[in-house]
């Protein structure tokens, strides 16, 4: 019979450990070097909760299966990591830590590597650090056998999130300070700078959620941005990047740093009319030919959904950009900057959040 996990039990040892580190971090634990890794590597995150997950499991419960994932597992101390991630675990991170761990999905563990019943060498992961992250989590997180060890790894972590945020927070004074001295013509600069890096798609996301900002000012008008290249990450969704006027469907935006397909365009257009969607914005990135050539198909997919009533059209993002900026007055630099920084984090684009901070004041220079 798997193991059940006293949740509540588990949330008063992580407010435990939180008030107990804020005090005296810990700096050191038996698998420090395998949680360093974690911690630090790209594309890790889903691990990360894996691994917080399981030795905080342990540390309630010693009998615990410390690579088990699921109560499905056949070992004899099987145990339901996703709903301790997602009940305990994320809601922890999101209310103490300021979304410190990346507070985008709130089901962690609904992503591929936590689907599996175990941790297991051979399960299927991403190559480079991903896939070191599982290696190393199958060889230390057996070391850890009691609960005493255990609580000592999640204390270290804990202390590691902790100056994670204490230096995002710093982080964010910085920002304020610099953002309250640039000019709109900074921001396009900074804007164009961000744009160059990608970050998988998340720089574009950015950069159209604040030129929107712009676009539709009025509180009747809401802005919801989603996570680059993760479709339906919500039931709502309709497009990549969603305008709802008096809460109603208004207008979809496909945001593209790749080549478009026919296939996409047409999925994506049917997705945001059945939602009741009055337009869709096709914006292409700089890696993406679509919006100074537009394939024979698209005139096809505008010319069907305006029999239906939708208007398709389609901007290239730099086009957008001189379109909003050039023909609204008095924009607040200052704003759309806290709109690049918010929605990053909204998002879960933790890497180029980093770099918005990191290379803000560079245009100012």
């Amino acid at each position: 019979m798997a193991i059940d996990i006293d949740k509540t039990l588990a949330t008063k040892l992580l407010n435990s450990s939180y008030m107990d580190c804020l005090r005296n971090p810990v700096r050191e634990c038996p698998i420090q070097t395998t949680i360093d890794f974690v911690m630090n590597g790209k594309n890790c995150l889903t691990y990360r909760y894996i691994m917080l997950t399981a030795l905080l499991a342990k540390a309630i419960d010693s009998s615990v299966d410390i690579l088990s994932l699921q109560a499905g597992d056949y070992s004899e101390g099987a145990y339901d990591a996703r709903s301790l991630a997602s009940k305990v675990v994320y809601k922890f991170q999101a209310s103490l830590l300021g979304n410190v761990l990346d507070g985008s999905n709130s089901d962690p563990l609904v992503n591929k590597p936590g689907r599996f019943l175990r941790l297991n060498p051979d399960n299927a992961a991403a190559g480079g650090d991903p896939k070191k992250a599982l290696q190393l989590l199958c060889i230390d997180l057996p070391k850890i056998q009691n609960s005493v060890d255990a609580r000592q790894c999640v204390d270290y972590i804990v202390s590691l999130l902790l100056a994670e945020k204490a230096n995002r927070d710093a982080q964010k004074e910085t920002f304020d300070s610099v953002a309250n001295n640039m000019s709109i013509f900074n921001v396009r600069d900074f804007m164009s700078n961000l744009l160059d890096q990608g970050f998988g798609g998340a720089a574009l996301v950015l950069v159209t959620a604040a030129l929107y900002h712009i676009q539709f000012p009025s509180d009747d008008f809401r802005i919801v941005a989603h996570p680059a290249n993760q479709a339906g990450t919500s039931k709502r969704q309709f497009s990549d990047l969603d305008v709802y006027f008096e809460d109603h469907p208004f207008m979809g935006t496909e945001l593209k740093d790749k080549p478009f397909s026919s296939t996409d365009v047409d999925h994506v257009a049917e997705t945001a009319f059945s939602a009741g969607a009055s337009s869709l914005l096709f914006v292409a990135g700089r890696q993406s030919t679509f919006a100074s050539q537009p394939p024979t198909y698209f005139a096809k997919i505008r010319e069907k959904y305006a029999q239906r009533g939708m208007y398709v059209g389609v901007a290239s993002i730099d086009v957008l950009m001189d379109i909003v900026f050039s023909s609204h007055m008095n924009v607040n630099a200052t704003h759309l900057l806290d709109v690049i920084r918010d929605t990053a984090e909204e998002i879960g684009a933790l890497e180029a959040q980093m770099w918005v901070y990191e290379h803000l004041s560079d245009v100012i220079k």
